[in-house]
């Protein structure tokens, strides 16, 4: 599970019967609303048909086609669904032979067709066809796979991350790979001190966000301080940055900074139960005293850039029209059940949202903007 900064406002929420911020910073920081989502359907069941009973639910994305792939961590395969929910097929499997995973973490559609689907345990990305069957396996990676990828018109991109034991620092890079050529791009790289006091924020930190339209990658690295995301022209390698303006960091009141960190503990507890988690052991969690600026990144048809609000309770949405570097409108979620927790992927061909550990059973929820 991923404990974005939403979900721990829910928890410390719940646990104060009410409770506000101590700090209302940010809470100027409005763009014109817009339009609202509204849920279709779900996938997913307690009990029942296998094909729809979840483990964990890792990522979701929609091929060309508008069907659903679902990766499934747990059980280590990726589930296939029409629009209309109908089981399609499945692929993956749990080893380490060609086309098997290990510990899958992420999975793109690719737009030229296919599947790409990201196993750092095993320091590889599985590629599959349209048809699910096993294409080829990328492991020349210097450290290890990219936990989060996204499709490219050639191939995907991903951040790579690397650890420099003699300097003491780490590294995050941005990289894309063409499948048809074999060849990466270096496109942004960042380093940083690192010490084993920093392993347990590293851990609980939320994952870059990386979307792809066109020939335009975004990336949005996560942080507290600044509202960043960074898009980056395949073709021309032209840079741009869109932000917020005049952003300021909004504060965590205590009560969310200790139910921060019994959310830390209880995932070690559990991590611990299962033999997991050793590197862990004795790690204390101090967490930041900011919201992440930033929870997540998708794209639309037209290619308006999404940006999830990371201080947000429930899901707010910054709309960045193509080729502009400030929000235009926001769009919000019309319904009565918490999403705070929440994955949403926002796609051009279809809208979805996911919780890898649910309180009831994994599904996956499908939206649709209403005009």
């Amino acid at each position: 599970m991923k404990y974005t900064a939403a979900a721990v406002l829910a928890f410390s929420l719940a646990l104060s019967c009410g409770g506000s911020r101590e700090s209302t910073d940010g809470e100027d920081q409005a763009v014109q609303a817009g339009p609202v989502m509204e849920i279709t359907g779900e996938i997913g069941v307690e009990l029942g048909d296998s094909n729809f009973v979840f483990g964990v639910i890792e990522g979701v994305d929609f091929t060309s086609a508008g069907d659903i792939a679902v990766l499934d961590s747990q059980k280590k395969r990726v589930s296939i669904y029409s629009p209309s929910g109908d089981f399609l097929g499945s692929f993956g499997g749990s080893g380490e032979g060609p086309g098997e995973l290990l510990n899958p973490t992420g999975i793109a559609c690719l737009p030229s067709g296919g599947f790409a689907v990201t196993d750092p345990r095993g320091r590889e990305v599985e590629i599959f066809g349209d048809d699910h069957v096993y294409i080829e396996t990328i492991s020349d990676f210097s450290e290890r796979a990219p936990f989060v990828v996204t499709g490219t018109l050639n191939g995907f991109a991903g951040e790579q991350g690397g650890f420099n034991r003699d300097a003491g620092t780490i590294s995050a890079n941005l990289v894309s790979w063409d499948l048809s050529t074999h060849e990466t791009t270096l496109l942004m790289s960042t380093e940083s001190s690192f010490s084993p006091e920093d392993l347990a924020a590293r851990f609980m930190q939320p994952q870059a966000g990386i979307v792809a339209h066109g020939n335009i990658l975004f990336y949005a690295p996560p942080g507290t301080v600044e509202y960043a995301v960074y898009s980056f022209d395949l073709d021309t390698s032209e840079e741009a940055l869109l932000t917020y303006p005049d952003y300021s960091p909004v504060r965590k009141s205590q009560i969310e900074i200790d139910a921060e960190i019994q959310a830390y503990e209880d995932r070690m507890q559990a991590m611990a139960s299962s033999g997991r988690g050793r590197m862990f052991a004795g790690a204390d969690y101090d967490p930041p005293r900011e919201y992440y600026a930033i929870s997540s990144i998708g794209i639309d048809a037209s290619g308006t850039l999404w940006v999830r609000r990371g201080w947000e309770s429930q899901p707010v949405f910054d709309l960045f029209p193509a080729g502009e570097t400030v929000p235009a409108s926001t769009v919000t979620v019309e319904t009565a059940e918490d999403l705070s927790d929440f994955t949403f992927v926002i796609t051009p061909r279809g809208i979805a949202a996911y919780e890898e550990d649910p309180e009831y059973y994994p599904r996956v929820l499908l939206l649709q903007v209403l005009q």
